[in-house]
């Protein structure tokens, strides 16, 4: 399955100059928990804003066009892909195989399409940005849970069969 992920305010901010504008210890903790052993993909700007750095305990894959420039980076924990059909071949529809796409935003705006859950946090309170999620049409979508928190909520959504 292809599952996002991500944090956003009210109004759609999921960045401000490539970093997180909020600093929320239970909303990292459910992240990490979520995505921990599990396999990410984010895109190059993204591995950029983590000190060029995988995230621990999980496999990690960057989309890029440009795989040379991050060459230096590689190790069994990075893998650098070029092609967005081989995610999409490899894990859309798939019920024992899950890959969670974790950022920026182009590269939520290229999985939309094809994500069979997302899982968004609802960052309450107002935050400065620069960066934000498209507005996206959660028509095909059932939301399937929601889990309230003290400064933000995490909606669950699956898409409809």
């Amino acid at each position: 399955m292809i599952k996002m992920i991500w944090a956003q305010t009210e109004n759609g901010i999921i960045g401000n100059n490539n970093k997180l504008p909020w600093s929320i210890k239970e909303e990292m903790q459910h992240f990490r928990k979520t995505t921990l052993n599990q396999k990410v993909l984010m895109g190059g700007r993204t591995f950029e804003s983590m000190n060029y750095k995988a995230l621990p305990n999980r496999t990690n894959f960057v989309l890029t066009r440009d795989a040379k420039k991050y060459e230096m980076y590689k190790n069994e924990s990075i893998i650098f892909i070029k092609d967005i059909n081989e995610i999409i071949n490899k894990f859309a529809n798939s019920q024992n195989n899950d890959i969670y796409i974790i950022g920026g935003s182009q590269i939520y705006e290229l999985f939309f399409d094809y994500a069979d859950q997302i899982i968004r946090s609802i960052i309450k309170g107002n935050f400065d940005g620069n960066i934000y999620i498209k507005n996206f049409n959660y028509i095909n979508f059932d939301k399937i849970k929601i889990v309230e928190n003290e400064h933000f909520y995490v909606e669950y959504l699956n898409r409809r069969k």
